[in-house]
């Protein structure tokens, strides 16, 4: 009886271990990480050149006096350095530029900045962005100061480009979010796109790559050339990236389910122009998270007891939750998220609650995030029912009983 009763104990000690290794195996999954931009320089070293001290990103930084190509506090978009290209000269042809090589993306690429025009004295026909051997271009076209999208066609590499509407003129002394794209490099069906502030404003489609040409190895930035050498002015430009894959330009603001309790879910996330699509944080994100119309406050708990002015997002990672408690007396209330490397972005939500009302108590009722501050754990959560299945049903069993000898 002594030896039945040990191997009874040592039977339910082994599966509840089994359930404890389970349960914490479930957070142990590995999960797929974002892949690693091909190129991106947010220009805080305060340097450019690899030789410079602390180091910087460029390979080159090329220039043609009397024009000048430098990292500035004045050309930040935000933190303390951007860069900065100043155009002195009247002549056609390259004029100067921050250039970059690396291991040829022959497929697919996409590419982002902050980019803005300042002490413009005369406009003219620039690129300001080249990538290279491909000639996908980044332009400002001199009629109607509008941007323009160009790129290289067939064997005869026969220019093709695409402008804005003349009704959105290029300003001076305002920031764009600017990105273009490529994709079908080295096939008969390339397609470019140009978006303008996160929208698509100019494409391409049909073109003829299939030269082993279209590809990108080479990023200029600047002003690598002057059709008529007309532009007189200055270049700023922050943040830039180069990627695989669509990068994250703005943010989201999104009920995932009809609101249950006046606890209201909602998911912060980070999405690409390219198709609205989920996009990683190409480092920790810090998003402010406010009320400007409206009154009420944002919690990290489904009770709503634990206020939070913002929210991070890890790097790799495209979307987390937190909770709204409206504190007005109709529960109407505007939410903003917003942080100065992508487009902010409102909801509007109605929330009833009162002034004083206590908060709801219910801990469990949910949901709860699916992003635990992980690089996309979706892989893990997926195997939640597979791996606790057993061990729930074995806890839900009736006890064993034994029976006595006579």
């Amino acid at each position: 009886m002594l030896l039945h009763f040990a191997r009874m104990l040592a039977g339910r000690a082994t599966r509840k271990v089994l359930g404890t290794v389970l349960g914490g195996f479930m957070l142990l999954v590995p999960v797929p990480s974002a892949a690693a931009d091909w190129f991106s320089d947010d220009f805080e070293t305060g340097t450019l050149r690899p030789a410079d001290s602390p180091p910087g990103r460029w390979d080159e930084t090329p220039s043609s006096s009397p024009n000048t190509v430098a990292s500035t506090a004045a050309s930040a978009h935000r933190g303390l350095y951007g860069l900065q290209l100043t155009d002195r000269s009247s002549s056609a042809g390259f004029h100067a530029s921050a250039d970059v090589g690396g291991t040829p993306l022959a497929s697919t690429f996409f590419f982002r900045t902050w980019l803005r025009l300042r002490s413009v004295s005369t406009s003219g026909d620039v690129v300001l962005v080249q990538a290279l051997p491909a000639l996908v271009e980044l332009r400002i076209a001199r009629q109607d100061s509008v941007w323009e999208l160009a790129v290289r066609n067939g064997s005869g590499r026969q220019y093709v480009s695409r402008r804005t509407p003349t009704t959105a003129p290029v300003q001076t002394d305002r920031w764009y979010l600017i990105e273009f794209g490529a994709r079908g490099l080295e096939t008969l069906a390339g397609q470019a796109w140009l978006w303008v502030d996160g929208v698509e404003v100019a494409s391409l489609s049909g073109m003829d790559w299939q030269d082993t040409a279209y590809q990108l190895e080479q990023l200029r930035v600047g002003e690598p050339w002057s059709d008529t050498g007309a532009f007189i002015g200055s270049i700023d430009v922050d943040d830039v990236r180069v990627s695989a894959s669509p990068m994250a330009s703005r943010l989201e603001l999104r009920l995932p389910e009809e609101a249950k309790s006046n606890c209201i879910p909602v998911e912060v996330s980070l999405r690409a122009s390219a198709e609205n699509a989920l996009a990683p944080a190409p480092y920790e994100v810090a998003v402010a998270l406010s009320v400007p119309e409206g009154s009420g406050s944002f919690h990290a708990d489904t009770g709503c007891k634990d206020a939070v002015e913002s929210v991070r997002l890890p790097a790799g990672s495209s979307e987390r939750r937190v909770y709204f408690r409206s504190s007005g007396s109709e529960g109407l209330a505007t939410l903003r998220a917003s942080h100065p490397d992508f487009l902010s972005t409102t909801l509007t939500v109605d929330g009833p609650g009162s002034p004083g009302e206590p908060p709801d108590n219910d801990e469990t009722a949910g949901p709860w995030t699916t992003n635990l501050g992980c690089s996309a754990a979706t892989g893990g959560f997926a195997m939640i029912p597979m791996l606790l299945g057993p061990w729930v049903l074995w806890r839900r069993r009736p006890p064993l009983r034994t029976m006595k000898r006579r």
